[in-house]
Formats: C-alpha cells, structure tokens, sequence
C-alpha cells in the first residue's frame, strides 16, 4: 500500500530560515549597478531588475520605482547534469541577456533599469533555485508573478505558431516575436492584470 509519508522529507522551517535569511539579508545589501554598464565579472547565482521610474509607462500607479520588477537565477554550467564546472560568467551573461530584450522593446529604455546581484560558489551553488524561488516570493516580481514571457527564449525551429508573451505584447520589438503566427494575446485583459497587481506581504 502507498503511504506518502514515506517520501516526505521533514526539514524544520528553523533549519531553511538559517540559511536563506541571512542569504536574503545579504542580497538585500549588494549594490546596485546599471543594468547597461555592468562591471565584467565571473560567477552564477542570483539577481532581480528594477524600473527607476514608472512614469510614462503601463506601470504606472501599479508598480512603485525601485521594487523588483523581475527575479532571476543563473546556474552554473553542467548543473543539470550534477557536474561542478566552472562558473564562468553566467549571471553576467543572463543580465546581458535581459539587457538585450530591453534594448530591443519599443517603449523601454535600459537606462532606467538598475540590478543588484548575489553570486553562490562552491557548494552553495546548490542554493541557487531555492534562493530565487524565495526572492519571488519575497517581492512577487510583476515580470514573473503576473505577467509571463521576459525570461523566455526564442522559440525553436518549428515552433514559431505559439502566440507571443504577455511581455512581448506590452513591449513589442524582440525580433523573434514578430514572427510568431499565433494568436495575439489581448493587450486590455494584460493591462488590466497590471492594476490589479499588489505587492506581497513579505515574510518575518
């Protein structure tokens, strides 16, 4: 007979707080830096994006200047396949990868985007998923909690008559999303996810 419980690990919510507090609390104290002037660095681990100023776009009144606007990881190479290699320079090369989409996007300039970042090495490496999935909830980024689609990659051959991203929607210009043959999502309803979107009590 099936018992679940014999496939539950039970760690205590102390044990996790020992370790991602403190994490968090060190995040919160990394610097800031130009999303479009970064320093060249090596590592992977952790960062969010922030939208200095909310004037003049669809986020205003919704998103406050200087909340993450989107949370992020970048894993060291061979990860998947439980292999340790060198960290080379993921989390950089994942904000350039993001500055890339801004640039592209008709009505977002780079300039107003800043980003923080915390890189893990060695064993805390392993960390990485459990860090950004706390950051997220944490602040409830409205590029990853309400409004889908800034963090995707283009498409693969053949798979070009899916329909483009609430993102790509809102801030067209990615050269792949034009050619996307399917359904164009309803630019209103997404809007309107923006005015309801309210920020997340963050935990003690």
């Amino acid at each position: 007979m099936f018992d679940i419980n014999n496939h539950i690990v039970k760690i205590s919510d102390t044990k996790i707080d020992a370790v991602v507090k403190p994490a968090f609390k060190f995040f919160e104290g990394t610097p800031y830096f130009q999303l479009n002037n970064l320093p060249r660095f090596n590592g992977a681990g952790v960062y969010a994006l922030f939208l200095k100023v909310t004037d003049g776009t669809c986020y205003q009144g919704s998103l406050p200047p200087m909340h993450p606007v989107y949370v992020g990881k970048a894993v060291p190479s061979g990860t998947r396949q439980g292999l340790r290699s060198g960290d080379g320079a993921a989390l950089r090369s994942r904000l350039m990868k993001h500055l890339r989409s801004i640039d592209q996007a008709e009505n977002l300039k780079n300039e107003d985007f800043l980003c923080r970042f915390m890189i893990l090495q060695g064993r805390a490496t392993d960390m990485i998923g459990a860090m950004e999935s706390y950051l997220i909830r944490q602040y409830g980024p409205l590029w990853n909690s309400y409004i889908d689609g800034f963090g995707i990659n283009a498409p693969g051959a053949g798979r070009y008559n899916q329909s483009p991203s609430e993102w790509d929607t809102l801030h067209n210009g990615r050269y792949y999303a034009a050619q996307l043959t399917g359904q164009p999502r309803e630019k209103e309803v997404i809007l309107q996810k923006i005015k309801a979107y309210k920020l997340p009590k963050q935990e003690i």
